[in-house]
């Protein structure tokens, strides 16, 4: 940040998927972890040899550049609910406080006892034994006290919240999430709610049956107004039947009307995508530059499962000295 690096050693085993940023401080939540030592010395995967425990989360407070802030960890009371693998929404400060919102999982739920790889599951019982049960949360920080308290926003089954952007690290009113189609229980991501969370009012869109959504991205209308939802949410929309995906685009200030238009893509992109929407030049790439980056993707996740394999010609990208000719040119 601002070309400064800053260091802060973690107590034990640090498992972090995610973190967010205020004003003052980045945001990491680590959960009590347990290592198997041995299986940790023999096996391929060193990250299946670690178990999340039963117990309280730490919270990581990390001063940032210029900040003048002290680092803080404080424990998140336990629940009976690991705050792992949160997935955060958004963080900000206010009145000596600081407030994020994320989607907790509680792996307990969880009753499959074989990894699965996408696309997760054949039938909804199928997915339901080895997904967990996600909550949206509110975890509102006293950083003079250090207290903390938790306050569930809704208990949907909630996937790939996300904001405006423009109020990032600032208090937001809007949360637009992929939810699931039984309510509370365990179900894929398919319709798209939004949450507010001044009225305490939640809106939900749900496709047909058959028809699924994925991660929603918030898109601000061109000369927007200052009202926070005045924007479109984009999502990439699979159907089941014709096993193709489009793109959908709802209003975000009226989200339970549905989509105002559907792009079809002619293609199936694979259910539950991570993505982004950026306006910014460097992301506007050429057709040839998507598929040298496609292809260049396929070959790295192809040799994934060689990345300890020991060989003179083997890089550390999962990538042989003599593919790099071809996705990056002579530059060896």
């Amino acid at each position: 940040e601002d070309g400064v690096k800053v260091v802060t050693e973690l107590p034990g085993f640090a498992l972090l998927s995610d973190f967010a940023a205020t004003e003052n401080y980045s945001v990491f939540v680590q959960p009590p972890v347990a290592a198997n030592g041995i299986q940790f010395m023999l096996s391929k995967e060193p990250g299946k040899t670690l178990t999340v425990e039963d117990g309280a989360a730490l919270l990581h407070l990390i001063p940032r550049v210029g900040s003048g802030k002290t680092a803080k960890t404080l424990k998140i009371p336990f629940d009976g609910v690991v705050e792992a693998e949160l997935e955060f929404v958004n963080a900000f400060e206010t009145d000596g406080k600081l407030v994020f919102d994320a989607i907790r999982s509680d792996g307990k739920t969880v009753k499959a006892t074989k990894p699965v790889s996408y696309p997760w599951g054949s039938s909804l019982d199928e997915f339901a034994q080895s997904t967990s049960k996600k909550s949206l949360m509110r975890y509102t920080v006293d950083i003079g006290s250090g207290s903390i308290s938790k306050q569930v926003i809704s208990d949907l089954q909630c996937f790939f919240g996300t904001i405006n952007p423009s109020v990032s690290a600032q208090n937001h009113r809007y949360i637009y999430a992929a939810v699931g189609g039984l309510g509370t229980e365990v179900a894929p991501p398919q319709g798209i709610a939004k949450f507010d969370l001044e009225k305490k009012e939640t809106q939900v869109w749900m496709p047909r049956e058959y028809e699924f959504c994925g991660e929603p991205m918030f898109a601000a209308r061109k000369n927007a107004s200052p009202e926070e939802d005045d924007g479109y949410i984009l999502s990439v929309l699979y159907n089941g039947k014709s096993e193709e995906s489009e793109m959908i685009i709802l209003c975000a200030n009226a989200i339970a009307d549905g989509p105002i238009a559907r792009l079809p893509l002619g293609m199936r992109v694979p259910h539950g995508l991570y993505g982004c929407f950026t306006n910014a030049e460097e992301a506007k790439w050429s057709t040839e530059e998507i598929e040298r980056r496609a292809k260049l993707a396929d070959k790295m996740e192809s040799r994934g499962n060689n990345w300890n394999e020991v060989k003179s010609d083997f890089s550390g990208l999962g990538l042989r000295l003599d593919d790099f000719e071809e996705y990056f040119g002579d530059i060896l």
